[in-house]
């Protein structure tokens, strides 16, 4: 009995390790292997996951000669399941970017069309980006992701975009909109837009400290006035100088634009 046990314990840790193969595989082929780029910015994107597969989702899409649209979003949860919302975000973000709506529309169209997908107390967070190379402005909405951390050249100053904004599938109906507004700026050469995951700011070290905020904007102005990869790379390396490990905890995932 006892070794018919074991052998049942054995055939499910198989099928739980294949489960997170084609999860990883799913969530892999989500995310875009080519970025839109500009002669107006640059973009470069690094995702990488725990053991267990994330939900971070990031894309890009060009609306037509003069508006890009940008996301990043963060699925709650692990597994397939979490690699399943992902690619209904991605269908959603593909979906409604092509009919250049405002941000917030976005928002509240994306959020009607999920909470006939996630189970509750799944949400997805999100940060919806609309880039105007006409107007030399940025559109975009926030709901429940992490501040957006900007760089204005000009000042040589970053600080965080603290907007409100509530997660998609966390409010089930039309209230929703009440949550949810859009906010405009203008760029200038040499500004910069960092986008993350919680997985970033949240990265321990040994001590079971947290990269944090305000080491994440250390960092970022080390490299400031480099280019978008540069800077990628460069707080990609010190998330993992920082925890001491390749073993991460959480996904990794950035998206740099630098406007040039």
């Amino acid at each position: 009995i006892e070794n018919f046990r074991l052998m049942e314990e054995a055939l499910q840790n198989e099928r739980y390790k294949e489960e997170l193969k084609i999860a990883k595989m799913v969530q892999k082929s989500l995310l875009p292997t080519l970025l839109e780029q500009d002669g107006d910015f640059q973009i470069a994107a690094f995702s990488e996951s725990a053991d267990e597969v994330g939900g971070d989702y990031y894309d890009t899409l060009r609306v037509n000669e003069d508006l890009v649209s940008i996301i990043i979003a963060d699925v709650s949860g692990k597994g397939t399941t979490a690699a399943f919302h992902m690619s209904q975000m991605k269908g959603i973000f593909h979906s409604l970017a092509q009919r250049d709506i405002e941000p917030d529309s976005f928002m509240i169209q994306a959020n009607q069309a999920l909470v006939y997908c996630l189970e509750r107390g799944s949400f997805i967070s999100a940060t919806y980006f609309i880039i105007d190379t006409r107007t030399k402005k940025v559109r975009y909405a926030r709901a429940g992701h992490c501040p957006v951390l900007y760089y204005d050249a000009g000042k040589q100053a970053l600080e965080y975009f603290k907007d409100r904004g509530v997660a998609l599938g966390m409010v089930r109906n039309k209230s929703y909109s009440n949550f949810i507004k859009s906010y405009e700026f203008k760029y200038e050469p040499g500004d910069m837009m960092v986008l993350y995951t919680d997985g970033s700011t949240e990265a321990k070290d040994g001590k079971g400290e947290e990269f944090g905020y305000d080491r994440l904007l250390t960092t970022v102005k080390e490299v400031s006035s480099l280019s978008a990869k540069q800077v990628q790379d460069h707080l990609i390396s010190k998330l993992y100088e920082f925890s001491g490990t390749d073993n991460i905890d959480d996904d990794y995932t950035t998206m740099i634009v630098k406007f040039v």
